[in-house]
């Protein structure tokens, strides 16, 4: 028995109880059923330690706009504030407002070249969706922090130079399928591999083109971690000086590099990560009538119940009065908003 309680230790044994998960799932019979056996404990896992605020399923993520990111593995949302709309309660059909998701992560048993790609697309799709936010005249976006329901306080920042109000994107997986890095040239023989994951990495954002796009951690549970590095520069023949690397929404000037870097517990690595985005990051107020509006495909038909939207008019003729029928895109079109932000627009 011990004297007093480790937090870091627990969710590092999370970790490991994770790696035994991996190891049982590879008992299902189909590529697909060995998948959804992986995903599911790490949903598990990450409900037990994460706050309560913070709902964890997976699906699909949608905009505004119409737009609609491929199937996630892992979605992370606000779980109290962000509507889901489901399909006959299918995990698979699931699908949350951008505007509500913290987070959004793909689960592999080994990574390697295939696998890699496959991530970068899912995550790139995610990121590719348009939040909703205000805008004031100054050009400062203003969010607010997750589970906070915007009505106290606004947080002003700059989209443009920031990474603030950015869905975070991770890749969780068991060990890598090929070498992360190269050995030193001169010790290894000419016949030696020359793929590595951080060479697909690299060859992943070029494609892309713009790696705000791209993953923002990569977590294998064997010990490795995989995280971007900004390039600040160094004196002449001293090692150039890194921090940890915050993509901007434009093409970014500074140069990075991937670090891979061992971790003792690299699970938890990952919940202090998606913690501090919680923390730290902004979203947007959730436009739910933007989402629930739709247009009418047939003519309004009088009835009763339809005289709060008409339009009496007299008949020149007869002298009869007739309802006229207002043209109105929705059922509530007529139930306006009058209210204006001042030097506020949505975007």
């Amino acid at each position: 028995m011990k004297s007093n309680f480790d937090p870091a230790e627990f969710v590092r044994r999370i970790g490991l109880d994770l790696i035994r998960a991996f190891d049982d799932a590879r008992e299902a019979t189909t590529p697909e059923l060995v998948g959804d056996a992986m995903e599911q404990p790490v949903r598990e896992r990450l409900e037990q330690i994460l706050p309560r605020g913070i709902g964890v399923g997976s699906g699909c993520v949608i905009d505004t706009k119409g737009g609609t990111s491929r199937q996630m593995d892992v979605v992370l949302y606000e779980k109290d504030l962000c509507p889901v709309f489901c399909i006959n309660n299918s995990p698979e059909t699931t699908y949350y407002p951008a505007e509500g998701v913290l987070a959004v992560g793909e689960v592999k048993s080994a990574i390697g070249k295939r696998e890699l790609a496959d991530s970068f697309q899912k995550i790139r799709s995610v990121k590719a969706l348009q939040r909703s936010f205000v805008i004031m005249d100054d050009g400062i976006y203003v969010g607010r922090r997750y589970g906070d329901h915007g009505s106290g306080a606004a947080y002003g920042f700059y989209r443009d130079h920031t990474n603030k109000g950015d869905i975070f994107g991770f890749v969780l997986a068991e060990r890598a399928s090929l070498a992360i890095t190269l050995p030193d040239p001169s010790r290894t023989h000419k016949s030696a591999p020359k793929a590595t994951l951080l060479g697909h990495y690299a060859d992943n954002i070029q494609q892309i083109g713009d790696d705000v796009m791209c993953p923002d951690l990569i977590v294998l549970l064997d010990g490795t971690l995989l995280t971007p590095q900004a390039i600040l520069g160094s004196e002449p023949g001293t090692e150039p000086i890194t921090e940890p690397y915050v993509p901007t929404r434009v093409k970014n000037s500074l140069p990075h590099l991937l670090n891979p870097c061992q971790a003792d517990s690299p699970f938890g690595e990952l919940v202090k990560e998606v913690w501090k985005r919680h923390q730290g990051g902004l979203t947007a107020h959730i436009p739910l009538e933007q989402y629930l509006h739709y247009q009418a495909t047939t003519e309004p038909r009088l009835t009763w119940a339809a005289f709060a939207n008409v339009t009496v008019l007299e008949d020149a003729r007869t002298g009869m009065k007739v309802a006229q029928p207002r043209h109105q895109e929705t059922p509530t079109d007529h139930v306006r908003n009058d209210l204006v932000l001042l030097g506020k627009k949505e975007v």
